[in-house]
């Protein structure tokens, strides 16, 4: 009986439907001559076959006749080469060497030179308010030095009565804290022009090569005299010896020693820089000697009412600063010295106070 079922249900139509004949596939692969046949899968087309809509997309040549339709005295131009996009100092800086460029018709290294002084000009009222800072500070420097001493070698309560003598004495003759910071204001604009030429050598836009002057024809090159270094190295220290930027700032005779010669080692520094970054480098430095001689000119002084520049008074019983390295080593050592003696003075009596206090305690009255 189980075989008739099975042999009824292979008979029947349903069966025959669903189950495929085998002839029908092997003619597929059996039926192929004696020879290799291949079969090729929709997946590996070759690539000629494949095509992509590219329609969408800028022709390389349109890009570079765009690029090459603007020119170094259009507006744009920085931008098209990958400058002065941004909110930072450097973009900024080189939106403005951009503009003076185009509107002034000024070859690259006037154009660098100019905006170095508009912008220090801009600034120079802040250095007008920090050098009557400097000329108040510098009449009670002894003052002032001799507090910091106590500051430095004191115990607390003579720190804390030394900081009070010394903002007492500020606060009479109205010294502002906050004003001598403002020279620092000229960091981030400083970075700016630094990067911002430097860049601007390193593609290099277009007339850095033919626009320099004198021996620095190509601003994208070395300076092969190392004349802009030196320069910049001659014109900072005659800054610094009528006094800093300000034109009153008052230093010990060993300090300016030492910032005399200091811009001397920059030549080593910038012996490989660009042409570009240094004429930046020589017009600041230009403009600050003269706004440090026009600080120091007592008529201009007087025409914008800030206080002269006079020497200070020295204190009775303070030292006077050293002016040598030697001198400044001993007086350092001297002062290690002292500082150790107070220190061991001080346990010694913190010790014998101790004992005195344990004494006291341990000490029952009779009566």
């Amino acid at each position: 009986m189980f075989k008739v079922g099975i042999t009824r249900f292979s008979g029947s139509a349903a069966f025959r439907r669903t189950v495929p004949k085998v002839s029908a596939i092997l003619p597929l692969r059996c039926a192929a001559p004696a020879g290799l046949q291949t079969v090729r899968w929709n997946s590996t087309q070759p690539a000629s076959e494949i095509q992509t809509d590219m329609s969408n997309l800028v022709d390389p040549a349109t890009l570079a006749s765009t690029a090459s339709d603007l020119h170094s005295d259009q507006i744009g131009y920085l931008a098209s080469v990958g400058l002065g996009e941004g909110w930072g100092p450097t973009s900024a800086i080189c939106n403005l060497l951009e503009y003076v460029h185009v509107y002034s018709g000024l070859p690259w290294w006037a154009t660098i030179a100019c905006s170095t002084i508009a912008v220090r000009a801009l600034m120079f009222p802040l250095y007008v308010k920090s050098s009557a800072n400097m000329a108040k500070m510098s009449k009670i420097k002894p003052q002032l030095d001799k507090c910091m001493e106590a500051v430095k070698g004191g115990d607390s309560k003579e720190r804390v009565k030394a900081l009070t003598e010394r903002r007492t004495l500020m606060k009479e003759h109205n010294i502002k804290t906050s004003h001598g910071f403002f020279p620092l204001l000229q960091l981030p604009i400083a970075y700016g022009f630094f990067q911002a030429t430097r860049a601007m050598a390193s593609i290099p836009v277009e007339g850095f090569t033919t626009q320099g002057a004198l021996w620095f024809e190509n601003l994208a090159t070395v300076d092969p005299y190392l004349g802009l270094q030196i320069l910049s190295a001659c014109v900072v220290t005659g800054m610094i010896r009528l006094g800093g930027e300000t034109g009153a700032q008052a230093m010990n005779p060993l300090m300016k020693k030492i910032l005399t010669y200091l811009p001397f080692l920059s030549i080593f520094i910038t012996y490989n820089m660009d042409a570009a970054v240094l004429v930046y480098f020589a017009a600041n430095s230009l403009f600050s000697i003269v706004q440090s001689m026009v600080l120091r000119n007592k008529v201009f002084r007087k025409m914008v009412n800030i206080p002269q520049i006079e020497k200070p008074v020295p204190v009775e019983g303070a030292k006077p600063p050293p002016s040598t390295l030697g001198e400044w080593w001993t007086q350092y050592n001297t002062k290690m010295r002292e500082s150790a003696e107070k220190e061991k003075l001080k346990n010694k009596v913190d010790k014998a106070e101790k004992r005195s206090r344990s004494k006291n305690q341990n000490f029952i009255k009779r009566h």
